[in-house]
């Protein structure tokens, strides 16, 4: 009897020691993101800096996607049109970050992140210069932090 509870307390041990040790990993991803919770929202419990751009760059397409919907729903103003242009290039460069990940190429894969910050930089330029006021400033920062979560997760990424 004395050997069958050794034996379930040694279990109890190394169940907390996986809860203590492997539990919290998530968050040490994003400990030092520039947008802790947009990054523990997009990386979502997942342990590998890869998986967690790849998470990204599919979070950044969609959320894109979604940016067009909400920036049609607006006049057809100038500043709308020229964003919605913005978006489909984004969403380009998201895809092909993707792509550059799968060929661990990390220089790409920033660069084609850095492209689409600068999306979302046009976009919210190009109100300015028609004198218009952006009706989609949240939907522009939103991506813009999806997009640095990216570039951040990609210094993260070991080859």
């Amino acid at each position: 009897m004395a050997f069958k509870d050794y034996t379930s307390f040694s279990y109890v041990i190394l169940a907390t020691a996986v809860i203590l040790f492997a539990g919290p990993a998530h968050a040490r991803i994003c400990d030092n993101a520039p947008n802790k919770l947009v990054c523990e929202s997009v990386v979502n419990h997942r342990t590998d800096p890869r998986d967690g751009e790849v998470a990204s760059m599919h979070k950044l397409v969609a959320e894109t996607k979604t940016g067009k919907v909400v920036a049609r729903k607006f006049d057809k103003s100038l500043g709308i049109v020229q964003c919605i242009n913005e978006f489909n290039g984004a969403i380009e460069d998201a895809k092909n970050a993707l792509k550059s990940l799968s060929n661990n190429d990390l220089s790409a894969l920033k660069n084609f992140i850095t492209a689409a910050r600068h999306n979302f930089d046009i976009c919210n330029k190009g109100f300015q210069g028609y004198n218009e006021t952006n009706p989609i400033t949240k939907t522009t920062k939103h991506l813009d932090d999806i997009a640095s979560v990216g570039f951040y997760l990609a210094d993260l990424i070991k080859l």
